[in-house]
C-alpha cells in the first residue's frame, strides 16, 4: 500500500512538470481516489488485474501515449500487491503474540494503580469544586464512588487480558474505561498513555488469545491455533511508527541543536562514559545525537534479521536508562514488551523446548504448528477487518502530522499535545502563573490561588486548557455569588533554555475571549524567536553566578513592549539586582516617588519586601535577568516541594503494594457506600 501512494505521488510530481498543476491537481484527486481504490480491492481480490489499475492511476494518460516505463512499474507494484494481500493472511505461530499478551497485560494492571490514578481516584473525581479538562466538554466526570467501579472494570479487563479469559470482553473491559478516562482529563495527555490505548485496540482485533491463555485451555478450537499475519504487521507496524517519527519529530533545530534535554549528564546511568567523556559531550552526542540516530534508525534494523540481536541490544539498553532517567511509568517496560514482536514468530517455543524436561512440564505446550503461505479467507468479515486495518494505517500516519488542521491547540510548539510522538523534544519551565479575578462592578482585583480549583500545573501551557479553567472558575465563583468578573491570566514560560516570557495576553479577559480547535489563538503571545541566540550566553552567565556562591541564584525574563510585571523581593532575599541585557526597561517601586530608566547593561539594586514594577520602554522586546542569594526562585522550588514529596512518600509507603491496598479500600468504600449508604472516607493525598 505504501508503495503504491509513493507511486501515485512520483506520477503526479512527473505530470505537474511535464503539464501544470493546474490539471494536475484536480487529476491528483482522481488518481488518489482510484489508487485506494484499487489497494482496498486488491486486498478483497488479489487477482484483481495490475493493468486495470493502471487504467485507474493514470486516467490522464493521454497527455502521454508514450509513458511504457511507469506502466510497467505500476505493473510489477501491483504484483507486489497481491503478494503483500497474501502476506497479510500468512498464518503464523500464536505465541510470540501471546507473549505480548501477557506482557502488555500485566503492565497495564500495574500502571492502573499508578499513573492512571486508581488509588488517587477520591482526589482525582472527589472534589466537586474541582475542575477538569476533557477533550470534549460534553464528557463529564461520574460521581466518586461510580469511578471506583470504572477503575475496577478496567483492571480486571487488563487482567483478563493478560491470562487470556474472555479474550475479546476483556479487551473491551479495558478499553472503554481506558479512553473514557483519557478523554475526560488532557492534563494526564501523554504520547505513551496514547500508545497504551492504541494497543489495547489492536490487541481487541487479534487472535493473541489462542496461546497460553485461559481461553485455550477451555476451548480447544483455537488451542495453538495459528493466527493470520496481519496480527502481528499491525503491532510492528505501530511499534515502527512509535521509533521512526519520533526520529523524525527530532529533527528539529532545537533537538539537534543539544536545547531539549539539559542536565542529564550528571546521572549515574552515564557513570562509565564520564571516565573518557565530558557532561557536556554526553547530554549532546549520546542523548540529543544517539538518541536522534536511534529513534529514526532502530526500527529498520529490527525488521531486517541479521542487524535484530544488535537493534534489541541497543533499544533494550536506551528503555533501561530511560526508566531510570524519567519518571515515565510504564512506558519503558512497555517498549522492551513490545520489542520481540520483530522476532520469530515460534521462539517462545523454540525456548521452551530447550528447557529442562522438568520445568517444560510447567510451561505452556511447545509443539509447533505447521504453517503455511497459503493465505486464510478472513471469514465473512474480511471485507471489514481490511477496511479497519487500512483505516487505522492512514489515521496513524497522518494524526501526528495534524496540527495545521487542530491549529487551536497550536502554542510555541505545533501539534497536539499527547499523539504527535514528539517526545522529549521540548522542555518546559514555569516560572509563575499569575490569576486576576476583577469584580466589575466595584473595579476590585482579587488574586486565585492556582492550586485551588486543580491538581496539577499542566494547564497553563495549553490555550485550550486555560480557556476551559477561566470558565470553570467562573462557575465556581457563581456559587460564592461573584457573577460579574473578568478572569485574566499571566503565565510565564520557557521553552527549551529561553528567556522566561508571558504564553497568555494578560490583557485579554479569557471569559469574553474566543477559542476555536480550528483556528489560531489570538491571545497567544509568540515566541521571541529572536532572542533565541542568547541562549549560549546565558547558560555562561548562568555558570558565572552560580560560581559566586552556593546560594546564589539567576532568572532570566523578556517581556514586550508596553507591558509590565509586578515582582516581589521576600525577606530573607539578599543582593537583589536586576541588570538589562537588551532593550529599555523602566524601574518603578512601591510607594516610591521616582522610577529609572534602565538601558542594556544597566544594573540596579532591589530593595527586599517591597513591590516594584518593570515596565518594557523599548520598541523591541527587552530582556533582563535577576540575580540574588537566598531561597530558589518559584519554579526551583516548586521541584523542591515535589522532590521533598517523594522523598516523604517513598518513606511513608514503603510497600510497592501501597497503591493496591489503597484503591481496593476505595472499591470498598464505593460499594458500601451505594449499596448501604455509608459515609466516604477521602485518604491522604500522595
Amino acid at each position: 500500500m505504501f508503495l503504491l501512494i509513493v507511486v501515485f505521488a512520483l506520477n503526479s510530481a512527473f505530470h505537474a512538470w511535464r503539464h501544470g498543476w493546474l490539471v494536475v491537481n484536480k487529476l491528483s484527486i482522481i488518481s488518489l481516489l482510484f489508487s485506494v481504490f484499487y489497494t482496498f480491492f486488491s486486498l478483497y481480490n488479489p487477482k484483481f488485474p495490475s493493468s486495470l489499475f493502471l487504467l485507474l492511476l493514470r486516467p490522464h494518460k493521454a497527455f502521454d501515449k508514450k509513458m511504457t516505463a511507469p506502466r510497467t512499474i505500476i505493473n510489477k507494484l501491483g504484483m507486489i500487491s497481491d503478494k503483500c494481500h497474501q502476506a497479510a493472511w500468512q498464518l503464523k505461530d500464536p505465541s510470540n503474540l501471546a507473549v505480548t499478551r501477557i506482557l502488555f497485560g500485566f503492565l497495564m494492571a500495574v500502571d492502573i494503580h499508578f499513573e492512571r490514578g486508581f488509588a488517587e481516584v477520591d482526589h482525582r473525581f472527589g472534589g466537586f469544586t474541582q475542575c477538569h479538562f476533557p477533550l470534549f466538554d460534553f464528557v463529564k466526570p461520574l460521581t466518586f464512588q461510580w469511578m471506583c467501579l470504572v477503575y475496577l472494570l478496567m483492571w480486571l479487563g487488563a487482567c483478563g487480558i493478560m491470562v487470556g479469559y474472555n479474550f475479546k470482553l476483556s479487551c473491551l473491559s479495558f478499553i472503554i474505561p481506558y479512553w473514557y478516562i483519557l478523554i475526560l482529563d488532557k492534563t494526564s495527555w501523554n504520547n505513551h498513555s496514547y500508545l497504551y490505548g492504541l494497543l489495547s485496540i489492536l490487541l481487541l482485533f487479534s487472535s493473541a488469545n489462542h496461546y497460553c491463555s485461559i481461553d485455550a485451555w477451555i476451548n480447544p478450537d483455537i488451542r495453538n491455533k495459528p493466527v493470520p499475519n496481519w496480527n502481528y504487521l499491525l503491532v510492528k507496524f505501530q511499534i515502527f511508527l512509535l521509533y521512526f517519527y519520533a526520529g523524525v519529530k527530532k529533527m528539529d533545530p532545537e533537538w539537534l541543536g543539544g536545547y531539549s534535554m539539559k542536565n542529564l549528564g550528571s546521572h549515574w546511568v552515564f557513570t562509565p562514559f564520564k571516565i573518557f567523556l565530558t557532561e557536556e559531550t554526553i547530554e549532546y552526542y549520546m542523548v540529543h545525537i544517539g538518541g536522534f540516530v536511534l529513534d529514526l534508525t532502530v526500527g529498520v534494523w529490527l525488521l531486517w534479521p541479521k542487524s535484530r540481536p544488535l537493534a534489541l541490544f541497543f533499544a533494550t539498553s536506551f528503555h533501561m536508562m530511560n526508566a531510570q532517567l524519567f519518571t515515565i511509568g510504564m512506558f519503558p517496560y512497555v517498549c522492551l514488551a513490545t520489542l520481540p514482536v520483530f522476532c520469530d514468530d515460534d521462539w517462545p517455543k523454540r525456548w521452551i523446548a530447550k528447557c529442562p524436561g522438568l520445568l517444560r512440564r510447567c510451561l505452556p505446550d511447545a509443539t509447533k504448528i505447521a504453517t503455511t503461505t497459503t493465505r486464510e479467507n478472513g471469514g465473512k468479515y474480511s471485507a471489514f477487518k481490511i477496511t479497519l486495518m487500512g483505516l487505522y494505517v492512514v489515521t496513524q500516519l497522518v494524526l501526528p502530522w495534524s496540527h495545521s488542521v487542530t491549529q487551536g491547540y497550536n502554542n510555541w510548539t505545533n501539534g497536539l499535545y499527547g499523539y504527535s510522538w514528539d517526545m522529549m523534544v521540548h522542555a518546559w519551565e514555569t516560572m509563575h502563573v499569575v490569576v486576576t479575578v476583577k469584580d466589575k462592578t466595584t473595579g476590585r482585583l482579587n488574586y486565585l490561588d492556582t492550586e485551588v480549583f486543580v491538581r496539577n500545573d499542566k494547564w497553563v501551557g495549553h490555550a485550550d486548557m486555560v480557556y476551559q479553567y477561566a470558565h470553570c472558575v467562573k462557575d465556581r465563583l457563581e456559587a460564592v455569588n461573584m457573577t460579574d468578573v473578568a478572569i485574566y491570566v499571566d503565565v510565564w514560560r520557557s521553552l527549551n533554555g529561553r528567556f522566561q516570557q508571558r504564553l497568555i495576553d494578560p490583557r485579554v479577559n479569557l471569559l469574553e475571549a474566543e477559542w476555536s480547535p480550528f483556528r489560531p489563538t489570538p491571545w497567544l503571545m509568540p515566541l521571541l524567536t529572536e532572542l533565541s541566540a542568547w541562549r549560549q550566553k546565558l547558560t555562561q552567565l548562568e555558570r558565572t553566578v552560580f560560581n559566586w556562591s552556593d546560594s546564589s541564584r539567576v532568572a532570566f525574563v523578556a517581556d514586550f513592549p508596553g507591558l509590565s510585571m509586578d515582582n516581589y523581593v521576600p525577606e530573607g532575599v539578599t543582593n537583589a539586582t536586576i541588570q538589562v541585557l537588551e532593550g529599555q526597561v523602566e524601574l518603578s517601586i512601591e510607594n516610591g516617588t521616582q522610577s529609572y530608566l534602565l538601558n542594556a547593561n544597566d544594573t540596579a539594586s532591589l530593595p527586599s519586601r517591597v513591590m516594584h514594577k518593570i515596565t518594557t520602554t523599548s520598541t523591541v522586546p527587552a530582556c533582563y535577568m535577576y540575580t540574588f542569594i537566598g531561597p530558589a526562585t518559584a519554579s526551583e522550588s516548586g521541584n523542591a516541594r515535589r522532590n521533598s514529596a517523594k522523598k516523604e512518600t517513598s518513606h511513608r509507603d514503603v510497600s510497592l503494594m501501597t497503591p493496591f491496598a489503597k484503591s481496593l479500600a476505595l472499591v470498598g468504600q464505593s460499594i458500601l457506600n451505594l449499596v448501604f449508604g455509608i459515609p466516604l472516607v477521602m485518604h491522604n493525598s500522595k
